[in-house]
This record gives C-alpha cells, sequence and structure tokens, in this order.
C-alpha cells in the first residue's frame, strides 16, 4: 500500500523544507487555545496570495516563493513535531469535528448514521477517564504479566507471543494476511520481521554521535518502563533487551530492499517457516493468534527467522523483552508516569515539546478502533454527493492524461505500452467512504479499563484480517478510515482510495476554483496513480500479479530514468549534515514528478473541453486571473501551498533516514525543477535552479 503522506509524527515518530530550525523555536512555549481554534478554521478556497514571498523568484526556489511568508510566520505548536498548511491543518479541523462527535455519542446523544455510536461514546468516555488509566488499565496490565512470567519453555513463549499479537502488541515479527503477490486472487497469511523499539533497524549500527545518543537513551527508557512494572535489576534488564533487539536488528533488511517487492516474496509457507525457525512452536502461535489451520503463508525475510530461532530460547531474555513489549505496546492507555516516560523517548525522535492533550490522543485511539463506525458520522459533515461527484471527475481526467502521455513515450516498446494501458484501464478507485461500512457487533466496549477496549479492538481487528485468509480477495475493504488525511494506491489490489478526510481544502473543496483543486487533490491523484508505474508499482500487472511483464529493454530504459531521480534527491539536505536517501524515496519522487505533469494535462484538457479556463461547471467563480497569475500558475501555486510545512530538527532528521518521502521542501522543488511546464508557465531562464539544463523525468 503506498500512501501519499505518513502522519505519525504528531504522536510518535514517522513522517518534512527548510532544514533551518523552523519559527517555533522562539515563539511561546504555549500556543493559547483561541489560536489554535483559530488555526482550526478551513482556508478561504483558492491560492493565497498572502503568504507568497515576492521577494524570491519563483525560478530560483518555487517552494520559498510559493509559502515564505507562511512558513516565517507560522510557529509548530509544542505538541507537534511538524506543522503543515494542508495536512496538519486538515487533521486538526479533523479532530475538532471528531470531538464533537465522539462527545455526544458519550453523553447518551447517539448519532442516528451511525448504529454503533453507543460503543464509540463508551471507548472515548473511558479513554478520558484519567482515574481509571491509573487503576483499572493497570490492572489489566498486571494479568497480562502474570501469564509473561509464567512462560518457561518453548511452547507457552509461543502462546504468549501470539495472545500478545492478537491484543495489539507486536513482539519479535508481524503476521497479517496479504494477497499473494504472485496470485492476486487468493489471500495468504504473511510473517514479516519486526520486534525492534528504535525506528529502523540501522539505528542499532550507526556510529554517528546522534545515534550512539539516542541508543542509550532508548536503552534508559527502556529500564525506566521496567522500573515502573517493578522489575528487580532494571538497568540490567535494559541491556538484555537492546542485546536482543540489536539480534534481530542484524538479520532484518534494510528499507530500501525491502522497497523491493522480489526480495520480499518467498512463498514458504507452513513447512518451509518451520523449517526456517524450528525451535519455534509455531503450531502453538498460530493457535494462539488466532490463526490455527493456516498453511498458505509468505516469509517476507527468511533470513530474520533464522536468527530468531536462536533468540528464543532464552527465555529469561524473552520474558523480560515481552514484558517490555507488552508495557510499551500499553503506555498510552495507562497513567502519568508511564506517559510521561514514554513521551520523554518519544520527543528526542519527533522535537515536540509538549504532549498532545489527552482528549486528541482519545480521538486518535477511537478512530484506530472503531474507524469506520466513527467515520459514518464524520462523511455526513464533511462533502456530500457533490465533492464524491466532482473528485471523480477529476480522476477520469487524470487517468486519460497519462493516456495521452503513455502515448508519447519513446522509450517503452508497443507491448510495453499496451499492457500499461490495461493496467490503467483496470484501475478501481475508491471515493470517500467506503460502500459496504464494517460491522462493529462482536466488538464489546466497556467502560472501565482502556487498555481493555484496546486489546478488545486490536483481537477483533486481527480476528477480521485473518480470517480473510484462504478465501477471495474482497475488494470493497478500505484500509484508511474516512477522516484519515491521506491516499494510497495498493499493487496488488490496482486501486486507488481517497478518503473524505483529504477532500478538504487547501486540497479541495466544491467552491475552490478549478486550477486549486487540481494543484492541489488532482496532484494527489496524479501522484496515486504514478505509483502504479513507479520502481515497484512497475513490477505488478493488471491484474495485481507480481512477474516481468515489460521486456529487458524496456526495464532498462526503467531503470536509467528512475537512477536519474534517485542520484538528484540524493543530492537534497534534509536538516543538518542528513540528506534524503533517493532511493529509499524514490517511489514517493517519481509519484510527484509524475504526478505534478499529469495534473496539469489533465488541467489542460478540461480547459479546453470547457472553453474556459475556470470550466464549465465553475466558469463565472472567480476571474480568469487572480492577481495577475493565469490558470497554469495558479495550479502550481496551489501545489506548492500544499507542502508548506515547518518542522523541528529532530522530526526532519527522523524523517530523512526512515519515511520513504522526501520532506516538504523537495516534494516541491524537487517536481518542478523536472517539469518544462513549469518554466515556461512562470518564463524561467534555462539553467535557473528551477528550470536546469538537464532534468529527471520517467513518466
Amino acid at each position: 500500500m503506498r500512501k501519499l503522506l505518513l502522519l505519525a509524527l504528531a504522536v510518535s515518530c514517522k513522517s518534512a523544507p527548510e532544514p533551518k530550525v523552523p519559527a517555533a523555536e522562539t515563539a511561546p512555549t504555549a500556543v493559547p487555545a483561541a489560536t489554535r481554534m483559530a488555526e482550526a478554521q478551513a482556508p478561504a478556497p483558492g491560492i493565497d496570495l498572502a503568504i507568497l514571498d515576492r521577494a524570491v523568484s519563483p525560478c530560483d526556489d518555487f517552494y520559498r516563493f510559493a509559502c515564505g511568508k507562511w512558513l516565517d510566520q507560522t510557529p509548530i505548536p509544542p505538541d507537534r513535531a511538524l506543522w503543515g498548511r494542508s495536512f496538519s491543518e486538515i487533521l486538526e479541523r479533523n479532530e475538532v469535528l471528531l470531538k464533537g462527535i465522539v462527545e455526544k455519542n458519550a453523553r447518551g446523544e447517539p448519532d442516528a448514521a451511525d448504529p454503533f455510536a453507543q460503543k464509540v461514546g463508551d471507548f472515548y468516555a473511558t479513554c478520558m477517564d484519567e482515574t481509571k488509566a491509573e487503576t483499572a488499565s493497570l490492572a489489566t496490565l498486571r494479568e497480562n504479566l502474570k501469564s509473561i512470567d509464567a512462560v518457561a519453555d518453548a511452547k507457552s513463549l509461543a502462546r504468549e507471543v501470539g495472545a500478545l499479537q492478537r491484543g495489539g502488541a507486536r513482539p519479535f515479527f508481524n503476521f497479517y494476511s496479504r494477497q499473494d503477490a504472485k496470485d492476486a486472487t487468493q489471500v495468504i497469511g504473511a510473517v514479516d520481521q519486526g520486534g525492534l523499539g528504535l525506528p529502523d533497524r540501522d539505528y542499532y549500527f550507526k556510529d554517528d554521535k546522534k545515534a550512539v545518543e539516542l541508543r542509550a537513551l532508548y536503552v534508559d527508557h527502556v529500564g525506566k518502563m521496567l522500573e515502573l512494572l517493578g522489575t528487580p535489576d532494571a538497568p540490567a534488564q535494559a541491556k538484555k533487551i537492546m542485546e536482543l533487539e540489536t539480534r534481530l536488528a542484524k538479520a532484518s533488511m534494510d528499507r530500501v530492499s525491502r522497497r523491493d517487492p522480489d526480495k520480499t516474496y518467498h512463498r514458504l509457507d507452513r513447512k518451509g517457516l518451520m523449517a526456517a525457525a524450528p525451535k519455534f512452536e509455531w503450531s502453538d502461535y498460530f493457535a494462539a493468534v488466532g490463526a490455527p489451520e493456516v498453511q498458505a503463508l509468505n516469509v517476507s525475510a527468511p533470513d530474520f527467522f533464522k536468527e530468531l530461532d536462536g533468540v528464543v530460547t532464552d527465555y529469561p531474555a524473552a520474558r523480560t523483552y515481552l514484558r517490555f513489549r507488552a508495557v510499551e505496546g500499553a503506555a498510552d492507555t495507562l497513567g502519568k508516569a508511564f506517559v510521561d516516560e514514554r513521551f520523554r523517548f518519544t520527543r528526542a525522535l519527533t522535537g515536540a515539546k509538549q504532549i498532545l492533550p489527552r482528549w486528541k490522543r482519545c480521538v486518535t485511539m477511537t478512530d484506530r478502533a472503531l474507524g469506520e463506525a466513527l467515520g459514518r458520522s464524520f462523511v455526513t459533515l464533511t462533502g456530500g454527493a457533490e465533492s464524491k461527484a466532482m473528485a471523480k471527475e477529476m480522476i477520469t481526467g487524470i487517468e486519460k492524461a497519462f493516456e495521452a502521455n503513455l502515448a508519447t513515450l519513446d522509450w517503452m516498446d508497443e507491448a510495453a505500452k499496451k499492457a500499461s494501458l490495461y493496467k490503467l484501464h483496470k484501475i478501481f478507485n475508491k471515493v470517500a467512504y467506503p460502500e459496504q461500512w464494517r460491522d462493529y457487533s462482536k466488538l464489546a466496549v466497556g467502560k472501565e479499563s482502556l487498555l481493555a477496549n484496546l486489546q478488545a479492538a486490536a483481537a477483533f481487528e486481527t480476528a477480521r484480517d485473518l480470517a480473510k485468509i484462504g478465501k477471495p480477495v474482497d475488494r470493497g475493504e478500505w484500509r484508511m478510515t474516512p477522516p484519515t488525511v491521506n491516499a494510497y494506491y495498493s499493487s496488488s489490489l490496482n486501486e486507488m482510495v481517497f478518503p473524505a478526510g483529504i477532500m478538504q481544502l487547501p486540497f479541495f473543496s466544491p467552491e475552490a476554483p478549478v486550477p486549486s483543486n487540481y494543484g492541489g487533490l488532482g496532484m494527489v491523484m496524479g501522484h496515486e496513480l504514478t505509483h502504479g508505474f513507479d520502481d515497484q508499482g512497475r513490477k505488478f500487472d493488471g491484474d495485481g500479479n507480481l512477474h516481468e511483464w515489460w521486456s529487458p529493454a524496456v526495464n532498462k530504459a526503467f531503470i536509467e530514468r528512475a537512477e536519474c531521480v534517485a542520484k538528484q534527491y540524493d543530492g537534497y539536505l534534509a536538516v543538518d549534515d542528513v540528506h534524503l536517501n533517493g532511493h529509499l524515496t524514490l517511489g514517493e519522487n517519481i509519484g510527484d514528478i509524475g504526478g505534478l505533469k499529469m495534473m496539469l494535462s489533465a488541467l489542460r484538457a478540461r480547459e479546453q473541453q470547457a472553453g474556459d479556463t475556470m470550466g464549465a461547471a465553475r466558469r463565472d467563480h472567480v476571474p480568469r486571473d487572480v492577481a495577475g497569475f493565469n490558470a497554469e500558475q495558479q495550479a502550481f501555486i496551489a501545489f506548492g501551498q500544499v507542502w508548506c510545512t515547518n518542522y523541528r530538527p529532530e522530526a526532519a532528521r527522523t524523517q530523512a533516514l526512515t519515511n520513504p518521502h522526501s520532506t516538504g521542501q523537495w516534494r516541491v522543488n524537487g517536481p518542478v525543477s523536472d517539469t518544462p511546464d513549469f518554466a515556461k508557465a512562470f518564463s524561467c531562464k534555462a539553467g535557473s535552479p528551477m528550470a536546469p539544463v538537464n532534468h529527471c523525468t520517467v513518466w
């Protein structure tokens, strides 16, 4: 699943352009509530002329031109790792809407649109009860620890790993359902590497000062969490956990290697997995996790499981490791001491100065637990049939633009073009919300222990997910909840998904000028579509099967063009002395470059068809030009302003080291410098920074 952007930095640490310390570092440490509520208001439709930095030429630094005043004037709230004009501000507005929904449900005023409103309300109300976090949730955890402490042999260890995973923790490795990459009609099980507490396997081995400091902090954090549980000799136990995780990290594939689907496809099935790691009692594990009969399995990283086989025989170390994974996974549901200690560690990765207020954390937990129930109420408040119809029309235009561009490519032979056209025409699009909502009837939500509720929700989702193994693929399933501010493309399903959460300003509005909608959501659509033909997506055919469907000559031509992109982005500085990783970010960068090109082509086609720059449906909404900017210039500016983002240095560093998305500055300046039509639109001289003589283009 290829997402547009990962937005976990605000709470944990996964998600970018000025590398300088942002303005927020000198701002007050607290943002008044009235200011935050003002920030939650949607911007006016169209480009924002007030945030342009006209002292900078768009041909020298388009990102600064489009966002300069916003970057200078917008502080990062103390409880955030970054703050962006689109994703962050939409998330802020969505959280306010969701808060209203869950609070009404909790008061016993259920939304008629949601048959599970009472469960949503009970979940949220229990989350907001801090006293119960100190008592009932901690009691739930201590019950879990009793079975962990009883682990004494291979069978009890395997059963406990399965039980923890069923309840939402992720010790040692990951297990879930997935489509068979080489038979997309079949759902099989997937066993994958995991179990690490640091963001990436490389964090265990880097020898620079910051990496060494972070490892020391992590060991200290592990010890502090164990101390809160009353674990004897916690500092020494923390060092043993670090040693165990380091062994797992050493056997783990790196992120760049994992981007190659051929390297992660190993259809070993149950017998092959048992042969790779014979000392782990897989039958007991599968029974405990809820898939006792599973046979069809892909093992993403066989070498990892060979190393795991040696790790799991040290039962005292495994018990301590499981205790830590249990408390770390439960930390957000527990009392203040656990929450504060967890934040002490994560702030080193995000740079956030304060933890998010409890209501925001509880809204997030509720969305994760009952997302499609909460989503039913959310979509009644955010855009209706008009928005959905307009978005679908835009997607059609983007797809036609890709088809027209495909015919012009000189590096593809006719067979590859024909096969690519087949794939393009088979893409399935989902917009706003599911046609069939998820049924939460079997999910029991109590009013005492938040941790018990989270574990029940995790067990419900685990059972739902694993039940798909051996059954036909459900093409109606959504992998994001409707309020999610994101979008994705799935290679195996060959589908694009655009939740209602992202179909808002500044990306999109029925009231916005057409160029703004195309520069915002239209570019997102082009980005996701291009994912179907990036360095990963190109390996899957139109039916979602992994195999070579291009000739060697076409593959070679693609790789040459992709390497140009990788080398270009390798040269971009994210923060301090940390550069982007051109191969880690390759797919997203190809998506950005292609998405910008398809957006502009689709906008031009709409102009021509409607006979008016703004399109027939909105021709009387705004003048042809806005402050001297024509339609194409407006679309480019709208695109640039979507990515206006201030980062804390820690957040920019974490993103550059772990995230497949480039930082915001380069999500703007990279693609426009590779788009000759941008240079034409702004009359840039050849050789200027945004109009280099040599540029990279794949699609």
